[in-house]
């Protein structure tokens, strides 16, 4: 007589992971943009207007993402996310886009998308989670724009370093979400 010996089954849930890792992996590529911008200010305000618009498209897209993997604040995301990429795809297609018109798109941009986060955070206590990053990063977002428009005298090199910074920390945020923070019950 043999005894069967097998292993039993085991059945593990599916985790909704991959998309914290690809949020984990934009946040990364964002902190790389703001440390570009930060570490080469010098730049033509042509390659400022592509870096600006590659990082405001990369910004509103991964916005977009973790609005809709989230599935409560999907509309507003979508949106705070469209704002981004509508003055990314600007900043970076504009023919012969000058300094004042870069920094008109990038402070605009900035300043609604913050406005907008803001007021998401407020008005959605128990629907957002991690609303307190949330407007921190709009406050961040408003700052950074109405510095960008009101500092007159406004150089490459103040623009860079502004949006390097706002960069920054939008990065470090993604990184700490996708990598760091514990996944949500319906991540599990």
């Amino acid at each position: 007589m043999t005894t069967h010996l097998s292993r039993p089954s085991v059945t593990v849930p599916p985790r909704r992971g991959g998309a914290r890792v690809v949020v984990g992996l934009l946040g990364l590529a964002v902190v790389v943009l703001g440390v570009v911008l930060l570490a080469n200010p010098v730049a033509a305000a042509r390659s400022l207007a592509l870096l600006v618009g590659l990082s405001f498209v990369v910004g509103g897209l991964l916005e977009i993402a973790v609005g809709w993997d989230s599935g409560r604040s999907r509309g507003a995301s979508v949106l705070l996310g469209a704002v981004l990429v509508v003055g990314g795809v600007l900043a970076a297609v504009w023919p012969g886009v000058t300094l004042w018109t870069l920094v008109l798109v990038t402070g605009l941009s900035l300043i609604v998308h913050g406005a907008g986060r803001i007021a998401l955070a407020a008005v959605g206590r128990d629907r957002v989670d991690g609303r307190g990053w949330l407007a921190a990063l709009g406050v961040v977002d408003v700052v950074v724009g109405v510095l960008a428009l009101t500092w007159q005298a406004a150089t490459v090199l103040v623009l860079c370093v502004l949006f390097g910074i706002q960069v920054l920390f939008l990065g470090l945020a993604l990184v700490v979400v996708g990598f760091l923070r514990p996944p949500a019950a319906a991540d599990r």
